[in-house]
């Protein structure tokens, strides 16, 4: 057999070679898609559903839960509500907005007296925390079931005006940090419900005079008392999430 001869006979199977290829890759095709339907989901059953809404504002109401102390007389708890705005930054990250009132009270007292004489009863409090913070959507861009949870992580101010005559105590503004724990629910990608517990962590401040022992009588706090320190306070809200630019 000539030189010429062999090559001509390699040559068709060579020739066939892409068909053949051609014929697997088409073959595959079927099995591939069957065991994708049976391994994950369809666009019909998946649980995973895109959302498209670039911004959004949330109005709620709850409850602001503070720390307590013995006398009251730091800012108590009481109903809350407020808003919230959202712009998603990058991946699965939001940046936000937020400011509440709480319709909180203390107790009030002069502590230059003693006994019963020195209660000067109940001061209510208009009590506003606004932050910045940074959201956190466990799911990304998608709901899962409708569900999105979320963590939360913001820094900003409570302040609280207001005093009472012979009572040496304010409140004023102060430094602010919080965390919180979400679940977003949006099952038609449109409006949703938002649920959110988180505390919230700022300094308080007792006055000297409460700390001074009057004539015949006993401070109003004793020297173990703490002068100055972190109190906190947790939320627990429910809010309409109303989608904007999408």
């Amino acid at each position: 057999m000539s030189t010429l001869t062999r090559i001509t006979y390699m040559q068709k199977p060579i020739r066939a070679l892409p068909v053949l290829v051609s014929l697997a890759v088409f073959a595959a095709i079927p099995s591939a898609l069957s065991a994708q339907v049976v391994v994950g989901h369809t666009p019909q059953t998946t649980p995973y559903h895109d959302i498209d809404a670039v911004q959004r504002i949330t109005v709620f109401g709850g409850y602001f839960q503070a720390q307590g102390d013995g006398l009251n007389t730091s800012p108590q708890s009481g109903p809350a509500f407020g808003l919230r705005y959202d712009l998603p930054v990058a991946g699965p990250g939001d940046f936000y907005v937020r400011i509440q009132r709480a319709n909180s009270w203390r107790d009030a007292y002069n502590p230059t007296l003693t006994g019963a004489a020195r209660s000067l009863g109940r001061q209510n409090l208009a009590l506003y925390s606004g932050d910045l913070g940074f959201g956190l959507n466990l799911t990304g861009r998608r709901t899962w079931h409708g569900l999105i949870p979320t963590i939360d992580f913001g820094l900003g101010i409570v302040s609280a005006s207001g005093t009472t005559a012979n009572d040496p105590y304010s409140f004023g503004t102060q430094f602010a940090f919080s965390t919180g724990f979400g679940i977003r629910y949006n099952p038609r990608n449109s409006f949703e419900l938002r649920f959110d517990a988180g505390p919230t962590f700022y300094q308080n401040h007792n006055p000297a005079a409460y700390f001074v022992t009057p004539t015949g009588g006993t401070p109003l706090l004793s020297n173990t008392a703490s002068r100055s320190g972190y109190q906190h306070s947790v939320s627990y809200t429910a809010g309409l999430v109303i989608p904007i630019f999408r």
